[in-house]
């Protein structure tokens, strides 16, 4: 196999999706390099490290993996953007990064991808608090399906 930057890019980006289990996938602009320092200063002052996939390299590596869903939702420049404190809130993740033009296309937790509308559903990112409010809607769904 013949190693080009196409190849490299590939592999650093599984890499960096297997090895993360908590990042964002967010949709950005191509910007001038004046620009973009700016942005690289605001991601650096929320604590935020990020990655940048492009799109044929984004789908190329997402169409061999079991994230296939998210497929569609890349289109154009895609940033993988990991939290480098360990306590996030929804809030947090709304305010800080829409004056920095990115649009939140999903969530990586653990090893599933959560998209945008799937997560203006949820009330936490706690996986315990979301297999809780599952289960009270399951039983209050069995007692109107018993009545």
């Amino acid at each position: 196999m013949e190693f080009t930057s196409k190849n490299y890019k590939i592999i650093k980006t599984k890499d960096y999706i297997k090895k993360n289990n908590l990042f964002f996938f967010f949709g950005g602009v191509n910007r001038n390099s004046n620009d973009w320092i700016l942005v690289e200063q605001g991601l650096k002052s929320i604590n935020f490290n990020y990655y940048k996939i492009f799109n044929r390299t984004a789908k190329k590596t997402l169409n061999n993996t079991i994230y296939k869903t998210i497929k569609p939702a890349i289109n154009g420049i895609t940033f993988l953007i990991k939290p480098k404190a360990k306590q996030l809130s929804k809030q947090v993740l709304i305010s800080s990064f829409e004056p920095l033009l990115f649009n939140m296309l999903a969530i990586k937790l653990n090893n599933k991808i959560y998209q945008t509308t799937q997560l203006k559903n949820n009330y936490s990112l706690s996986y315990s608090d979301n297999k809780i409010l599952i289960f009270q809607f399951g039983i209050a769904n069995l007692k109107k399906k018993s009545k």
